[in-house]
């Protein structure tokens, strides 16, 4: 009887002593929300999240009609925000890489020129409306000299387009 009384008294001591410790310790700390840098319109976890609940619903497509599926809903769940090149034109309101160069390529076709004349025309015309893909293809191209590639090349292209813009 004696030791239930201490027992008793011990979970007494114990209880109100670790009740006023729990009222004055911090709660769990609030959950950092992931801010998307200046160039990220949606952050990393977020676009992971939709991606992997896209291929959830597209499973059974592959190839051509699963990217195309894809690109849908994962603008379907980001509808604010454009992530994807769109009838030619970029996120960011340039013209894309391929409608650069079918432009270029028209009006080169219409100046009848051939062999090496074209083909430097038409480098001259792609050079001349996207300088900043050109840039990072001469960045690239310094980059892969050296012996760069994977993720040692991206890094050697970011940072060399990053200076030239500067």
């Amino acid at each position: 009887m004696i030791r239930c009384a201490f027992l008793l008294a011990g979970l007494v001591l114990t209880a109100s002593v670790s009740v006023p410790a729990l009222a004055q310790s911090p709660g769990p700390a609030p959950a950092r929300v992931a801010v998307a840098p200046a160039d990220e319109p949606v952050p990393r976890a977020q676009r992971a999240k939709a991606r992997q609940d896209c291929i959830a619903e597209h499973v059974a497509l592959s190839g051509d009609d699963l990217r195309a599926a894809m690109r849908d809903c994962i603008q379907a769940k980001f509808p604010d925000v454009q992530l994807y090149a769109r009838d030619g034109v970029t996120r960011d309101g340039k013209p894309t890489a391929v409608a650069t160069r079918a432009a270029c390529k028209t009006e080169i076709d219409a100046q009848g020129l051939a062999g090496s004349a074209r083909t430097a025309a038409l480098v001259a015309c792609f050079n001349a409306r996207r300088p900043d893909l050109a840039q990072r293809a001469e960045c690239r191209k310094d980059a892969r000299g050296k012996g760069l590639d994977g993720d040692d090349l991206r890094k050697a292209v970011d940072a060399c387009a990053r200076e030239a813009r500067s």
